[in-house]
């Protein structure tokens, strides 16, 4: 019955200095809220202007801005080359831009798209910064290995600074001093900006390839973000690299939020946002792994409101030789990410139109019928057959509501395992979400509801007996259940006939009838399937898949 039932639905619908140990948990919960269209083409850095509620992107052939307001987007302000960097300047009447293809920075009107001057910079003009103590913007040259100043009052080039090598990110200390990445180099160049040399270099032990930079705790402590899936916390003073923390792949920046006290890198190659305590500057830390989209390696983050906002595309399979895969036509957005609420009900990966409860699921057996009569003796029977330790478990499985149930099964602490914890979590929440519509369609009475001689082992005070049709634990036992089997194939049975049992514990608690969790076992598998197969979730697929691999057995 159980196969037929499911057949039947589902075709109707680090390594550095002091490495540090990986989170044990998600402890920061954000969510994408939004998602903005756009139109085809590369992308590089994101930066807000909160003056003039926008984002600015920088894209391969133009500047692109979106009204933050209205979500309304000017796909090209003014041409570009291979553009890197946008920064808004003068209240937000004016922007800057880097133009990687011609070596040029151009000072742009936003009023009406003009380019106001040109200025050569260098080979390769990449990250840009304002920094507030000379009134200079600071320009990273990847090409030459230079750093060029730029007066943005007479819009000339006031000096360059020769640093060597290919320089990624740099950011300012606001006192007339600055630090720069040097990708090829694995090291941070200080450089004094008011007397246009370089002071001195930062080793970067462990760290290959470093891209984003930030300084944060009050210019205490620099973090770089490397393209070995790693992050170090550096000593801005001494240059001593004091952790080094597991990100994931392809992080190109570091975005500061010092009013909620975390930092956020985005890691395109795995999809993940990975978030940082910096609130103690002598335990910057991960506090969580975010899922967010594979390409997703650069983005701006709204300090007024901590918002997050990460462009992205589709991205087809890499081919043999590439780095990343092409974008798929028509599937440019920017993401956009703020801390979860209770009560956020909107799916962030599934679709709802997949998951329409007439097509879906078949009506439950209604009350008082013959096939109800049925599955309340199966609930006796259950329950009268079930010995202390049986009943303790429906119990211990009802108080427990999170993929740390198949701890034992997968014989793994999930829980230490952050990008899988990411996976499964977000697995769980969109199914819950999906059998969520199903629950409120049928509203259907529960076990004890409909037999009062039921005892209900979650015995909540003022609960009421009705949406039980499907079971979210049911939902979360076999959607989870699902995708680790997927993802450790050699204990794929133990994995599966936990998720049945813990469906049975659902019947054992009074909670739910048999049809409840078998609709769930449907729902379940269907949202899971979708999510595996969905390519925006490609990356933090194969982290987990990693990470389950290497992770000692229990």
């Amino acid at each position: 019955m159980r196969v037929a039932f499911i057949a039947a639905a589902l075709a109707a619908a680090c390594g550095g200095v002091c490495a540090q140990a990986a989170p044990t948990a998600t402890d920061v919960h954000y969510r994408i809220v939004d998602r903005i269209p756009g139109r085809d083409g590369a992308w590089d850095f994101a930066s807000i202007d909160p003056a003039g509620n926008a984002l600015y992107i920088a894209r391969g052939d133009a500047i692109e801005r979106v009204d933050l307001a209205t979500h309304k987007v000017v796909d090209s302000l003014a041409p570009a080359r291979r553009a890197h960097s946008v920064l808004a300047l003068d209240s937000g009447e004016m922007v800057f831009e880097t133009d990687g293809e011609t070596g040029l920075a151009r000072f742009v009107s936003v009023k009406n798209g003009a380019v106001l001057a040109e200025v050569a910079t260098g080979a390769k003009p990449d990250a840009a910064f304002v920094d507030p103590a000379t009134g200079l913007i600071a320009v990273m040259n990847a090409g030459d290995g230079t750093v060029a100043l730029i007066d943005p009052r007479t819009r000339t080039l006031a000096g360059k600074i020769t640093v060597g090598g290919s320089l990624e990110f740099g950011v300012t200390d606001g006192e007339g001093g600055a630090f720069v990445n040097i990708e090829d180099a694995n090291a941070i160049a200080r450089i004094d900006l008011k007397s246009k040399r370089r002071t001195g270099t930062i080793a970067l032990p462990g760290c290959d390839g470093p891209t984003g930079l930030a300084l944060v705790a009050n210019g205490a402590r620099l973090i770089s973000a490397c393209a070995n899936h790693v992050a170090l916390v550096i000593d801005a003073k001494s240059g001593k690299t004091l952790a080094t923390l597991a990100i994931g792949a392809d992080p190109d920046a570091v975005l500061v939020d010092e009013t909620r006290g975390l930092a956020f890198i985005p890691c395109g190659g795995s999809g993940t946002l990975v978030a940082l305590s910096i609130v103690d500057p002598h335990h910057i830390a991960v506090a969580g792994i975010i899922p967010t989209q594979r390409g997703a390696k650069t983005g701006a983050l709204d300090p007024r409101d901590g918002r997050i906002y990460l462009p992205a595309a589709t991205l087809e399979p890499v081919a043999k030789g590439s780095k990343r895969g092409q974008p798929v036509s028509g599937s440019f957005t920017v993401l956009v990410l703020a801390p979860a609420k209770k009560g956020d009900k909107a799916l962030q990966y599934l679709n709802q139109a997949d998951f329409v409860p007439t097509r879906t699921l078949p009506a439950p057996p209604p009350k008082g019928s013959a096939a109800e009569a049925l599955e309340l003796a199966r609930i006796h029977a259950l329950i009268n057959g079930a010995d202390a330790a049986r009943i303790a478990q429906a119990k211990a499985d009802s108080d427990r509501e999170d993929p740390s149930i198949f701890d034992t099964a997968a014989r793994r602490d999930l829980r230490a395992l952050p990008n899988t914890w990411a996976l499964l979590t977000l697995v769980q929440s969109e199914t819950d979400l999906a059998i969520g519509s199903s629950k409120d369609f049928f509203n259907r009475t529960r076990p004890w509801g409909v037999d009062t001689t039921i005892h209900n082992c979650e015995n909540e005070p003022g609960a009421k007996p009705m949406r039980g049709y499907p079971s979210g634990h049911s939902g979360l036992g076999y959607s989870v259940g699902w995708t680790l089997a997927q993802l450790l194939p050699d204990r794929a049975p133990a994995i599966l006939d936990r998720a049945r049992d813990y469906a049975v514990s659902r019947e054992i608690c009074g909670a739910h009838f048999a049809s409840d969790t078998e609709a769930s076992h449907v729902v379940g598998t269907l949202a899971a399937w979708k999510l595996a197969n969905d390519p925006r979730l490609s990356g933090l697929y194969e982290a987990a898949r990693e990470e389950l691999a290497t992770s000692a057995n229990r």
